[in-house]
């Protein structure tokens, strides 16, 4: 199992992590600080393990996070995370290096901030009822299961639609060397694409029904969901806002309202309950 692997990894914190009998469905992020405590965040909240981690012994997990080949991820280092196989998503911070106001790479690793996925069966039946032929907007908090839903979603609908995953962080399928970490169903996966670039790609060359993305958000990715909209594609995707309130007043949200790319806007609680589900004309209102 790829959690054991990413245990081993983090070497005496993995031990601890084992120790606190905390089970791996329950632990959402694995947050490692320099000179701190590793805090764990569960379902029942923060948990302080171990000793604190001196910095060298960070550069290290670091290391054996990107199987001793740092190299190999430069691209994501500068966009400040890697995805390690099984879509573990791992938060950087540290020193940045500039090249010409464009970053080149992090030195002296501080911190690391381990996401850990989930793959919940049957989490996106009630989201897959309500698809009938338009584009869905699920709305949360960080860590109430956009991506898991998502995920389960496609696995769905891809049965009998065509789908294509704009899966730019390698989350929501985990692909390894082509071939999906996690069961989404018969969709195709355009990995590593930018969002905006992959929906229409995706358009131009592989004839989908329903393109799936995750983080949506920005002109980008608004022109891009607009152009796939109107060649009859349906997009369904997630974006960051803690409730219906914060979504509204967010940049851009109006504008993903209005443009009509989004039928209906299900909202997640951080129980990852569906807290309410309105239609564009609603919001508008």
């Amino acid at each position: 199992m790829e959690y054991e692997k990413l245990l081993s990894n983090l070497e005496e914190i993995g031990e601890e992590i084992r120790k606190s009998k905390v089970s791996f469905d329950s632990l959402y992020e694995i947050y490692i600080n320099s000179g701190k405590r590793t805090a764990l965040y569960t379902e029942n909240g923060k948990i302080k393990i171990g000793n604190p981690i001196p910095q060298n012994k960070i550069r290290d997990i670091f290391a054996a996070l990107c199987e001793y080949s740092v190299h190999t991820y430069k691209d994501e280092i500068c966009e400040g995370y890697i995805t390690s196989k099984g879509g573990f998503r791992i938060g950087i911070c540290g020193t940045a290096l500039y090249q010409n106001e464009k970053i080149i790479g992090i030195k002296d690793i501080s911190a690391l901030n381990i996401r850990i996925p989930h793959e919940v069966i049957g989490s996106a039946e009630k989201i897959a009822e309500l698809y009938k032929n338009c584009g869905i907007l699920i709305v949360g908090p960080p860590c109430c299961g956009k991506t898991t839903v998502l995920r389960d979603f496609s696995r769905i609908v891809s049965m009998d639609k065509k789908t294509v995953i704009i899966d730019e962080r390698s989350e929501i399928a985990a692909l390894n060397h082509g071939i999906p970490f996690f069961d989404i169903g018969e969709a195709s996966i355009m990995n590593e694409f930018k969002k905006s670039d992959g929906m229409i790609r995706a358009v131009r060359s592989m004839g989908p029904e329903i393109i799936v993305c995750d983080e949506f958000g920005g002109t980008e990715d608004i022109e891009s969901a607009f152009y796939a909209m109107k060649s009859g594609v349906f997009i369904v995707a997630s974006a960051h806002a803690f409730d219906e309130d914060d979504f509204i007043t967010k940049p851009f949200s109006k504008e993903i309202i209005k443009s009509g790319i989004f039928k209906f806007f299900v909202f997640l609680g951080k129980d990852k309950k569906i807290k309410t589900i309105k239609t564009s004309k609603e919001l508008i209102s």
